[in-house]
């Protein structure tokens, strides 16, 4: 990363939502923090609020809690603000007009953090007012996800993006890619020849992701009951997470090589089908949802679901990928657990302790590192095996905190490097994969499982990987220090 000279105005649409409050105004604050923005920079929020200037940067100064008080004086100055509803295309006359009457040269990003129901407006304003191009400097647009609600939605959103921007001024976010433990994948695999010669069906028994939370939905209801977990994490984060621990090695370190790599696999992924659901997904919803603030009671949106994938190509073919994720668990953890293939004729089996193969699990978050679960001798006079993890945990090796992904997105995006970015073409593949899934849940008779607060799902969770006669390797709150007490 590096300071960027030329003027620059960041435009925040949804700047008082909940990821704009969570995320957003604090990575931006950041990267001021670090001297990564020009002098000459513009934080200009929009939302409906009808703040006053004054009001919205006290908003700000409430979200990123500043400890250096003559910087945030300095940073204030920064930040201004237009209300109004981004539907009615009034508020991009003003923001034009606010960039003309104040001379504001230079670059402008759009990052539109708004309802993914109104993106369709906002682009066809952005177009209509002439502010997807500037003469004077480049503009791009950051738009966070979900992109569209299926894949047709998706391709119409796409088709639409691409008649007012050029596609590399396109930057789809997808918070995950921008973790260094996503990004940790590439080096782990191919800067490590050992686990490289490991990591085809040849060696691998079987994959399991989990992308699980210990909190509810507070604060995100409505969003929540009209996206489910399919929408909110697997079409994106998981698919994204697989793409790049299973994908080919690229060509090369470039953007292009990259993604083309991550697109590859996406669309090797096999789509399921609707008539085989019973047998490869199940869907959960945790006890209590529909008494959850203005959910209905009739409610069938999953906040939960399990499912099996396969990845047809020479590597992975025949290796099962079982994937978890959802809301209150027991724990929050996002990780990739490889299990490998048991040796054919072993001096140890069960009666000595043994109860599962070598397993290696990439842990994305929380305290983030790689653990490898392997079988030594109990101390003491006879021959007992005993499972023991050997973890790289960052914080204990670094001793420092891990780059925040949203501060790396913007970052990126400013600089112009779109590694870390979804390309059209992978989230449309994501599209065509969880679509069954969705049709699934829409059908009349569809009812999720329901499951306790505090557990680990539904017990048809478990009943998927039973089938195949495997288990679920519940992630471990010892290694890498993983907190028992839930939030």
């Amino acid at each position: 990363m590096h300071t960027v000279i030329d003027p620059l105005t960041l435009i925040l649409i949804g700047a008082t939502g909940d990821l704009a409050k969570k995320k957003i105004l604090i990575a931006v604050y950041m990267l001021y923090e670090q001297h990564m923005l020009p002098s000459d920079f513009l934080l200009l929020g929009n939302a409906r609020a009808s703040y006053t200037k004054d009001a919205f940067v006290e908003y700000v100064r409430s979200i990123v809690n500043p400890s250096d008080l003559a910087n945030w004086s300095t940073f204030a100055t920064h930040i201004d603000y237009i209300a109004g509803d981004v539907t009615d295309e009034q508020v991009f006359i003003d923001i034009r007009q606010y960039l003309d009457s104040h001379e504001r040269p230079g670059n402008l990003l759009w990052y539109v953090a708004s309802f993914p129901s109104v993106y369709d407006d906002v682009i066809r304003h952005i177009g209509n007012c002439s502010l997807n191009q500037r003469p004077d400097g480049w503009v791009k647009l950051m738009l966070e996800k979900p992109f569209g609600t299926d894949y047709t939605s998706a391709q119409l959103l796409n088709n639409h993006l691409l008649k007012i921007f050029e596609e590399k001024q396109i930057y789809r976010i997808d918070h995950f890619l921008a973790k260094e433990t996503v990004q940790n994948l590439l080096a782990f695999r191919f800067a490590n020849s050992m686990f490289e010669h490991l990591w085809d069906r040849s060696s691998i028994d079987h994959i399991q992701v989990n992308a699980l939370e210990d909190i509810g939905i507070t604060g995100r209801e409505h969003f929540y009951d009209t996206t489910g977990t399919v929408r909110d994490v697997i079409q994106n984060h998981v698919l994204q997470m697989i793409a790049m621990a299973l994908m080919e090695q690229p060509k090369s370190l470039s953007v292009t090589d990259i993604r083309s790599a991550r697109r590859e696999l996406l669309g090797q992924i096999v789509p399921l089908k609707c008539e085989d659901m019973c047998r490869t997904a199940r869907f959960g919803q945790y006890r209590g949802y529909t008494q959850e603030k203005g959910i209905p009671p009739e409610s069938k949106t999953e906040t939960a679901v399990s499912f099996k994938l396969e990845v047809a190509n020479e590597r992975w073919s025949g290796v099962p990928i079982y994937v978890r994720a959802g809301k209150h668990f027991m724990r929050s953890v996002t990780e990739i657990t490889i299990q490998f293939k048991p040796n054919k004729k072993s001096l140890f089996d069960d009666s000595r302790g043994i109860h599962r193969p070598t397993a290696l699990t990439l842990r994305i978050g929380p305290n983030e590192g790689v653990i490898i679960h392997l079988a030594v001798k109990k101390p003491g006079l006879s021959y007992k095996i005993d499972e023991v993890p050997m973890q790289f945990c960052y914080k204990n090796e670094y001793q420092m905190d891990l780059v925040e992904a949203y501060v790396k997105l913007i970052s990126d995006a400013i600089d112009g490097d779109a590694t870390l970015f979804p390309h059209a073409d992978g989230i449309e593949s994501s599209w065509q994969f969880v679509d069954p899934l969705l049709q699934y849940a829409q059908s009349p008779s569809f009812a999720p499982d329901i499951y306790e607060v505090g557990s680990w799902g539904p017990a048809s969770f478990n009943d998927l990987l039973i089938a195949d006669g495997r288990s679920w390797l519940e992630p471990s709150a010892a290694v890498c220090q993983i907190s028992n007490i839930r939030r």
